[in-house]
């Protein structure tokens, strides 16, 4: 259990931890999350959606409001991550029954409010990012992101940063050594063509044929 919480909480505005047994139906919630978060990152479209749907399930049986949030969250951090847009909604409507200052700065975080960001309710990890959101500066903010220790994290700031402001190079190698290395199918190839285009646009049509090439290797 404490294995599943490490992992799903890498996402997460912060943890908590409990003296008394966890329920049932928190456990199973936990356990269709971290599968949800790996079918996801993996590309296993077919299982994906299934496992996120069971977890939803199982957190109404608790009404519990405030993980129901959490779930969401963390599939919009997944998208991000993977340099997909996503829909709040969801989002909006549990913030208005239980606001939570930290849930909503993380939201607007993902999203790319950098403005509307409470900064002293967003994950310390992520600070250095936003400062250099603020600055619009891409030699801080490689900087910052390379030295964010949990990969997931790591992979959700370059996200951030690629949808929302110029992007270059560095930062694109990093999401791209970050998803290669921990097996992240879906964010690697969304961050190859992201760096094809990159070259295309640089007007170096050779990097840019070769990454087309690998990522056509990689699909087969």
């Amino acid at each position: 259990m404490k294995k599943i919480l490490s992992l799903l909480f890498a996402l997460l505005i912060c943890a908590c931890g409990s003296a008394t047994p966890v329920p049932d139906w928190k456990d199973n919630a936990y356990r269709q999350l971290d599968d949800y978060k790996t079918s996801f990152l993996t590309g296993k479209e077919e299982s994906t959606g299934p496992h996120f749907v069971k977890a939803r399930r199982e957190i109404a049986a608790g009404n519990d409001l405030s993980l129901l949030t959490i779930a969401y969250l963390t599939k919009y951090a997944l998208h991000t991550a993977s340099l997909e847009s996503f829909d709040s909604s969801e989002f909006a409507k549990l913030y208005r029954l239980e606001p939570n200052v930290s849930d909503m700065a993380y939201c607007h975080f993902l999203k790319g409010n950098f403005s509307a960001v409470d900064s002293k309710a967003l994950p310390v990890r992520y600070g250095g990012v936003l400062k250099a959101a603020y600055a619009k500066d891409l030699t801080m903010a490689a900087r910052e992101i390379a030295v964010i220790d949990d990969p997931l994290s790591r992979l959700i700031a370059c996200g951030v940063w690629v949808q929302y402001l110029p992007s270059d190079e560095t930062i694109l190698q990093i999401g791209i050594s970050t998803a290669s290395t921990n097996g992240w199918r879906r964010p690697l190839w969304a961050y190859l063509h992201k760096l094809q285009a990159h070259y295309l646009e640089k007007g170096e049509r050779n990097k840019a044929i070769a990454t087309k090439e690998r990522l056509e290797l990689l699909k087969k």
